[in-house]
């Protein structure tokens, strides 16, 4: 009985205080664009689906040895680049631009690095997704709402946020 009882009071505290934590979640959901000193816009669940999508394929090989099979990911979301002109990157002096990089952070504080070169000026800048959806579905839990990858890195892993909560845009002093 003690072992049931001591259940149920758990119960009776922690369920409130997740759903309230769900809800909070939700209602902060989005991406966080922060654009050098000026203050930070949130991008919603909609907002993000009203750019333009785009979807990409990653082909990973699955198994070892002679059972080595191929399998398609198919991600579908917004390039990145595209996120951060909707925020207004594009109205920043042009010559700002060239010494200019974009931090992806994730809720955990990790986060990846891209310069502004080789979002705009080179084809990896084809291949840096906002990730919304995989094979057609949500994300899975593991990846959050919102993930980003950069699908033409040689590995795969290092460039690769999870839960991806806000993007940072800066200029390094000369």
């Amino acid at each position: 009985m003690a072992r049931a009882g001591a259940w149920g009071w758990r119960h009776a505290v922690f369920a409130p205080l997740l759903l309230a934590a769900g809800l909070a979640f939700a209602q902060n959901s989005g991406v966080e664009v922060k654009i050098g000193e000026a203050a930070a816009r949130r991008f919603t669940g909609a907002e993000i689906a009203a750019l333009p999508q785009t979807e990409l394929v990653e082909t990973r090989s699955v198994g070892a040895g002679a059972k080595t099979e191929q399998a398609e990911v198919r991600y579908r979301g917004v390039l990145l680049r595209d996120l951060l002109d909707a925020a207004g990157v594009q109205k920043l002096d042009r010559h700002a631009l060239r010494h200019s990089g974009v931090a992806a952070r994730a809720t955990d504080s990790y986060a990846v690095l891209f310069s502004w070169g080789e979002l705009y000026n080179g084809r990896a800048g084809d291949n840096v997704l906002v990730i919304t959806s995989m094979n057609g579905k949500p994300l899975p839990p593991g990846e959050g709402p919102y993930a980003l990858r950069s699908l033409s890195d040689t590995k795969p892993g290092p460039r690769h946020v999870k839960w991806l909560n806000r993007i940072d845009f800066f200029t390094v002093p000369k």
